[in-house]
C-alpha cells in the first residue's frame, strides 16, 4: 500500500513537472532554451556548463532592465521639465491674452465713445452750414435785389436824363433854363411829341417794374403835362415839367442813397454775423479734425492690439500642439518602456524557472525531452 501511495505520489510530481515544461515551451524564449538545453545534453555538455549559461542569460536580463530602467527615468525626468516648460509658457501666453483682452475692453468704449461725439459734430457742423448757406442765400437775395434796384434807379435817371435834353437841345431859347431867366421862350412842337413819346414808353416799362413803380407814375405825368404844353403853348407848364424832372432825380438820387444804406447795413450785419458762423465753423472743424485723429489713434491700438491677440491666440495653438505632441511622445515611450520590461520580466522568469526545473527536477526534464523527441520533435532532436 505505501508503494503504490508512492507511485501515485511520483506521477502526480512528473504530471506536475511536466505541465510546467510544457509551459516553458510555449513561449519563444523557453522552446529555445529547452532546444539549446536538450543539444548540450545529448552533446554531452557538463551541466555546470548549462547552469552558467543559464545564470549569465539571467544575470544580462537584469543588467538590461537596469538600464533601460536608468535610461527610461532619465527620459521621464526630460520629459515632465519638458512639460513643465511648455505649461508655464502656456500659461504665460493665456496671461498674455487676458491683458490683450483687457485692453481691447479698456480701448474699445473710448474708440465708440469718440466716434459718437465724432457723429455729433458732424450734425452740429451740418446744422451750421444749413445756417451759412441760408445766410448767404438770403445776402446773395438781399444784393441781387439792391442791383435790381441800382438797375431801375438807372434806368429812371437816364429816362428823366434825356427828357430834360430834349428841352435843352431842342428849345430855341436855352436860357429859358437858367435860374431867373425872364427871356421869352420859343419852342418847336415837336419837342413836346418827342418827351411825351419818350416819357410814356418809359412810365409803361417803369409801372412792370418792382421798385419804382411810383416814379413810373409821375413819368406817366409828365407825359400827359408835356401834351399839355404843346397844346396850350404854355411857357410856365413847360417849365414846371423840367422842375419836376429836376425834383424826380433829387428824389431818385435820394431814394438810390437811402437803398444803398440800407445794402451797407445789410452788407455789415452779414459780414460781422458771417464772421461769427465761420469762427463757430473753424471751432467744429478742429474740434471734429481732432476727435479724427484720436479715432485713428484708438482705431490703430485696437487693430495693433488685434494683431498681437491673433499672434498670441496662433503662439497658443502652436505651443498646445506642441506640449500635447510631447505628452503623446512621453507617453509612448513610457508604453513602450513598460511593454519591454514585461517581455524582460518574462524572459527572466522562464531562465529563472528553467534554473530552478533543473536543480530540483533534472530526471524528469529529461524525461520529458526525451519524450518530445520520440513523439517527434525534430528541434528537441537535434
Amino acid at each position: 500500500m505505501k508503494s503504490i501511495v508512492i507511485l501515485v505520489l511520483v506521477a502526480t510530481a512528473f504530471a506536475t513537472n511536466l505541465a510546467a515544461f510544457e509551459k516553458l515551451e510555449k513561449s519563444k524564449l523557453g522552446k529555445t532554451l529547452l532546444n539549446t538545453i536538450a543539444i548540450q545534453m545529448q552533446t554531452g555538455e557538463p551541466l555546470e556548463r548549462i547552469f552558467q549559461t543559464l545564470y549569465d542569460l539571467e544575470e544580462r536580463y537584469q543588467n538590461d532592465q537596469r538600464e533601460d530602467d536608468a535610461e527610461n527615468k532619465a527620459f521621464q525626468g526630460v520629459c515632465d521639465a519638458d512639460l513643465a516648460g511648455l505649461n508655464q509658457e502656456l500659461a504665460n501666453l493665456e496671461q498674455r491674452d487676458t491683458e490683450l483682452q483687457a485692453k481691447l475692453d479698456e480701448l474699445q468704449p473710448v474708440h465708440d465713445q469718440k466716434v459718437g461725439q465724432r457723429v455729433a459734430k458732424l450734425a452740429e457742423k451740418a446744422l451750421l452750414q444749413q445756417v451759412i448757406d441760408e445766410a448767404t442765400a438770403k445776402r446773395q437775395e438781399e444784393n441781387q435785389d439792391f442791383e435790381d434796384q441800382r438797375e431801375e434807379f438807372t434806368f429812371v435817371s437816364s429816362v428823366l436824363a434825356e427828357a430834360r435834353r430834349l428841352f435843352t437841345d431842342n428849345l430855341q431859347a436855352p436860357a429859358f433854363l437858367q435860374k431867373g431867366s425872364s427871356e421869352a421862350v420859343h419852342y418847336t412842337p415837336q419837342v413836346f411829341a418827342q418827351v411825351a413819346s419818350h416819357l410814356n414808353a418809359a412810365a409803361h416799362k417803369a409801372g412792370q417794374m418792382k421798385h419804382i413803380r411810383t416814379f413810373g407814375k409821375a413819368i406817366k405825368l409828365m407825359a400827359q403835362l408835356a401834351v399839355k404844353a404843346q397844346q396850350y403853348a404854355n411857357q410856365e407848364l413847360t417849365g414846371r415839367i423840367i422842375q419836376l424832372i429836376d425834383d424826380l432825380q433829387n428824389q431818385l438820387q435820394q431814394a438810390f442813397d437811402l437803398a444803398r444804406k440800407t445794402e451797407d447795413s445789410r452788407r455789415q450785419a452779414f459780414d460781422a454775423y458771417s464772421s461769427l458762423l465761420n469762427r463757430d465753423m473753424n471751432k467744429l472743424n478742429s474740434a471734429i479734425a481732432n476727435l479724427e485723429a484720436e479715432i485713428q489713434s484708438l482705431a490703430d491700438q485696437l487693430a495693433a492690439t488685434h494683431s498681437s491677440q491673433d499672434d498670441n491666440s496662433a503662439r497658443h495653438e502652436a505651443k498646445t500642439q506642441q506640449r500635447d505632441d510631447r505628452r503623446a511622445e512621453c507617453q509612448q515611450a513610457a508604453y513602450e518602456y513598460q511593454q519591454r520590461r514585461s517581455a524582460r520580466d518574462g524572459d527572466r522568469q522562464t531562465v529563472s524557472d528553467l534554473i530552478g526545473h533543473l536543480n530540483t527536477n533534472m530526471r524528469d526534464l529529461k524525461e520529458y525531452i526525451a519524450m518530445r523527441v520520440a513523439a517527434g520533435d525534430t528541434d528537441l532532436g537535434q
